[in-house]
């Protein structure tokens, strides 16, 4: 049975027992008010009958009681009388009658009540003793001893019209209490459904559905009782379970970015193994060849006149001399190629950084030369910027501060597949560095790479600095060179800002500490320091170490 039945049922039992013992207890009191409206007529008639009677002489009582007694069944009365006792003479020995008789005499006036009848089950009638008096008798105070009744006349009443009365009453009314009972338990009914059943069902059916995976199912909250409490609690469970599986989503997510970025490292580690292999069996015919071209050009040199005689008189270039042009070109080449493969070589091998004074203009210069092909391939414009004649060199690695400039070269030119402006600077700056407005401003070198390119999206800009993060078709990128560059620049004690924004290319600035004492009279601007404070609108990759390439 569900539970709102099973309430209204109970209710309606419950109301309605109540109902039927308020009905009983009015039918009670209606079965007294008409005993007692009886013995309030029966009263009345015996002071009638009194009145009617009495003086009674004793001498000649039995005919004029018998007369009277004959009179009220011939007239159908309601009362029927008949002579309980005249004189001492007892006329019945009815236990009722004979405990009525003994009633009047010590009340001295007429007593009755209702009796059950030993002749048929569940008849009962009214019966009352009336005492009479003498002349004598009326003149004597009420209970004197002397005071006697000539004689007692008995009136009944057959009482089953009560009876009667009250079940006409109780079959008027049984209809108006079934009509409330079920009144009741209609609304009983109704009040549970609306603030109970349908409540709870909704409570249930958000239970299914959390049961079957969907989170996102709400009870809204209108009643502020258990059930409004139980919705609130049900809401916040639910909540918590959303977070708790989005946090799970997001680990999972988690897990398996990292587990690819293990594989992607993994792959690059072995790239790096087989391009230093590669490098290492390489570097030794290429030295052979070198080593003959500049061979052939020291023989060649040593044999041959720059100019001959070809016969009419006239100085023309000697063959032997092409022949040494093109073996240095030969050997400049295989000294270039044999640089970049100890470049591979030195990328390749796990080493600490050498801390040595760098000169960044000379470094970054350096690095655009490395790029020059790239960037005259793609028709991209190299501006740079003098370097200020003062600027003091860091102490760092050359070789890390190189590969920065350089990814931030590539990344720059990768902004501008159809060509642009890319622009490199470095300039002497005082500031103080992000984050520590407390502290003392220091002197930093900062480098300066813009590109005209079409800018970083503001949904990337916290990313940029995210190891494997690029924005690259697939193949073109692996998402590290500037979060390598931001780990290097940060191991030299300085930050990379990023000025940029959709459609207006992108401004790199790479802060390094010169290291060297600052007097405070040096945060001026006479002195040729140019003072800086962290923009707004600028992405600390100190703050933020997140990535683009």
């Amino acid at each position: 049975m569900r539970l709102g039945t099973r309430v209204t049922v109970v209710t309606t039992v419950l109301v309605a027992a109540v109902l039927a013992a308020t009905g009983f207890a009015a039918l009670q009191v209606r079965r007294a008010d008409l005993e007692a409206d009886l013995s309030r007529e029966a009263r009345e008639i015996a002071a009638a009958l009194r009145a009617g009677l009495e003086p009674l002489e004793a001498e000649g009582a039995t005919e004029t009681l018998e007369w009277r007694a004959y009179s009220a069944r011939e007239n159908n009365e309601l009362f029927q009388l008949e002579i309980l006792r005249v004189g001492d003479e007892k006329r019945t020995d009815d236990p009722a009658w004979l405990l009525l008789m003994q009633g009047a005499e010590i009340e001295d006036a007429p007593v009755g009540r209702i009796f059950d009848s030993a002749k048929a089950k569940g008849a009962r009638s009214f019966a009352m003793a009336v005492p009479l008096y003498d002349a004598a008798g009326l003149e004597l105070p009420r209970r004197h001893p002397a005071r006697k009744a000539v004689a007692i006349m008995g009136m009944r009443r057959d009482a089953s019209f009560i009876g009667a009365e009250l079940t006409a009453t109780a079959r008027r009314i049984f209809p108006l209490y079934v009509a409330v009972v079920l009144l009741v338990a209609g609304v009983v009914s109704f009040a549970l459904r609306r603030t109970a059943v349908l409540p709870l069902r909704r409570l249930l059916e958000g239970i299914d559905a959390v049961g079957e995976g969907d989170l996102s199912r709400v009870i809204l909250v209108q009643r502020d009782d258990e059930i409004g409490t139980i919705a609130g609690r049900f809401n916040a469970m639910t909540g918590s379970l959303r977070d708790a599986r989005e946090d799970g989503r997001r680990g999972a997510e988690a897990r398996l970015a990292l587990e690819a970025r293990l594989r992607q490292s993994e792959k690059l580690a072995t790239i790096g193994q087989m391009a230093a292999e590669i490098a290492h069996e390489v570097g030794t015919p290429l030295n052979v060849i070198g080593g003959r071209a500049r061979t052939i050009s020291k023989i060649i040199a040593r044999q041959s006149n720059p100019q001959r005689d070809d016969g009419s008189g006239e100085l023309v270039p000697n063959p032997s001399a092409e022949i040494v042009k093109n073996a240095g070109i030969i050997g400049g080449e295989v000294e270039r190629i044999t640089k970049i493969i100890r470049q591979v070589l030195d990328f390749s091998r796990q080493r600490g950084p050498t801390i040595t004074r760098v000169r960044v203009p000379s470094i970054a210069a350096e690095a655009v030369g490395f790029v020059a092909e790239a960037t005259r391939r793609q028709g991209i414009t190299v501006e740079i910027a003098p370097a200020p004649a003062e600027l003091p060199d860091i102490p760092g690695d050359p070789d890390q501060i190189q590969q920065v400039c350089l990814n931030l070269l590539m990344n720059a030119i990768h902004a501008m597949p159809t060509g642009g402006t890319l622009r490199l600077g470095v300039e002497r700056v005082v500031r103080r560095k992000g984050g520590l407005d407390l502290a003392a401003p220091a002197e930093y070198v900062t480098l300066e790479i813009s590109d005209s390119g079409a800018g970083i999206p503001e949904a990337h800009r916290d990313r940029i600095f995210e190891p494997f993060f690029t924005t690259r078709d697939e193949g073109q990128g692996t998402g590290l060179g500037l979060a390598v560059s931001n780990g290097i620049v940060k191991d030299h004690d300085g930050w990379i800002e990023v000025d940029s924004g959709e459609g207006r290319g992108a401004v790199f600035r790479v802060y390094l500490p010169t290291g060297n004492a600052l007097a405070p009279s040096a945060f001026d601007t006479g002195r040729g320091l140019r003072p800086v404070r962290p923009q707004p609108d600028v992405a600390l990759a100190a703050a933020d170490p997140m990535g683009k390439d």
